[in-house]
This record gives C-alpha cells, sequence and structure tokens, in this order.
C-alpha cells in the first residue's frame, strides 16, 4: 500500500514539473536582463497565456541592441506554428508593446519565433502588428 501511496506522490510531483504530464511546455521565451524584468516577464507569460499556450522564460540566445529589442520565443512543437496563434501574435505584440510603453519603457520592436533547429520561423514587425 506504501507503494501505491509513494507512486502516486511520484506522479503528482511529475505532472507538476515543466513539459511534463498534462502541461507540456509548447513554447519558450527568452530572458532579456536589459529590457524585460519579472514583472514584465509575468506579463509576458500571462499574455501567452491567453493564447493557451504554455510558455516558460529560458536563458539569453539572442543578443538585442539597446535602442531595438526583439522578443525572442522558442516554439518547441515538431510541427509548424498553428493558424489560430499566427493570427493572434500580432495583436499579442501590440498588447506587449502597450505594456511597455505605459511603464516608460522601450517597447519590442517585434517578436521572432525560432523553431526547435533555430530557424526563424516568423517574424510579427511592429509596424504590422
Amino acid at each position: 500500500m506504501d507503494q501505491v501511496k509513494d507512486s502516486r506522490a511520484v506522479a503528482g510531483v511529475v505532472d507538476a514539473l515543466p513539459g511534463y504530464g498534462a502541461y507540456m511546455t509548447e513554447v519558450l521565451i527568452e530572458e532579456n536582463f536589459v529590457h524585460i524584468d519579472g514583472t514584465d516577464m509575468n506579463v509576458i507569460l500571462t499574455m501567452l497565456d491567453g493564447l493557451n499556450l504554455e510558455a516558460e522564460p529560458t536563458a539569453p540566445r539572442h543578443v538585442s541592441e539597446a535602442r531595438s529589442w526583439v522578443i525572442a520565443l522558442h516554439w518547441l512543437g515538431s510541427g509548424p506554428i498553428t493558424h489560430e496563434v499566427a493570427v493572434a501574435l500580432p495583436g499579442v505584440l501590440v498588447e506587449i508593446r502597450d505594456y511597455f510603453v505605459a511603464r516608460g519603457k522601450l517597447p519590442p520592436t517585434r517578436i521572432a519565433v525560432y523553431g526547435p533547429d533555430e530557424q526563424l520561423l516568423r517574424s510579427i514587425e511592429a509596424a504590422a502588428a
């Protein structure tokens, strides 16, 4: 009986881990310590959650310039970006830019979405948003 209880406890822990169980990470968001603080990251995560995307922060992989910076997302799916997400990302960029401007911060110029192989899948420009 104790083994059953222990296996359920382990299963509960595994389900709670990022990328396991019911919540599988679909998108990673690169941290940008020059432009994004912890509160900003939580707001971005919440906006992506509104698209029903499970997202998590990840270490920086790309360098942004001080006057022009990009939010880098990494699509972890083996398939293409879903149509629903592709259509919604320009609106998310507008919301993110509005959030940064309202706080007196420099907003990102675009969202770049990279695939698992680091190929650029999509670039959403602020002007197109």
